[in-house]
């Protein structure tokens, strides 16, 4: 099987943005399995987070989350920030310009944001599904088009390995 082919759905990069159970007051994962199956009432949303990751023992124990939705023009470490180290050990949200809103972190430079209560969740042998209601959106004053996974794969993903390497060397974020 070519894996490969899976490359060529349409689906976008999002930040998903949590509570933390302990340690930083906010935690959050770059998200890619995020799909729409309802729209009214509330629409509803399927999310699925990697099983060993803490983000989902975050919305498991709080049962609610924000969706920053990407731009083609994010800057590639902010996807490195919330995709190559653990809201365990590092206060992600620190280096990202963010606002709060009902006690749940959103990038500042989002084009959208959704806010999501959690109706269940089923565990497989990798991931975590949650399927929720979207209960609070925003659509942002930026005029740039959602950044979708074949154009981070293509384009962005070797600059944020670039970028985090940079930031692990100086200790500074590019964003602020």
């Amino acid at each position: 099987m070519d894996i490969t082919a899976l490359h060529k759905l349409s689906y976008g990069l999002y930040v998903l943005g949590v509570k933390n159970i302990d340690g930083c007051k906010y935690g959050g994962c770059i998200v890619d399995a995020v799909a729409q199956v309802s729209s009214e009432p509330n629409p509803l949303l399927v999310v699925a987070c990697m099983k060993n990751n803490r983000t989902q023992e975050n919305i498991k124990s709080f049962s609610t989350f924000t969706l920053s939705v990407l731009p083609t023009t994010v800057n590639p470490f902010l996807i490195a920030n919330f995709g190559f180290q653990s809201s365990k050990t590092v206060d992600k949200w620190v280096y990202i310009p963010h606002r709060i809103n009902d006690d749940l972190p959103i990038i500042a430079d989002a084009i959208a944001y959704l806010r999501c209560d959690v109706l269940e969740y089923k565990t497989s042998d990798t991931h975590v599904v949650f399927t929720c209601k979207t209960v609070d959106a925003y659509n942002g004053s930026i005029s740039s088009q959602p950044l979708i996974y074949a154009d981070y794969l293509q384009k962005i993903r070797p600059l944020s390995a670039l970028a985090f390497k940079a930031f692990k060397e100086t200790g500074k974020s590019p964003m602020l």
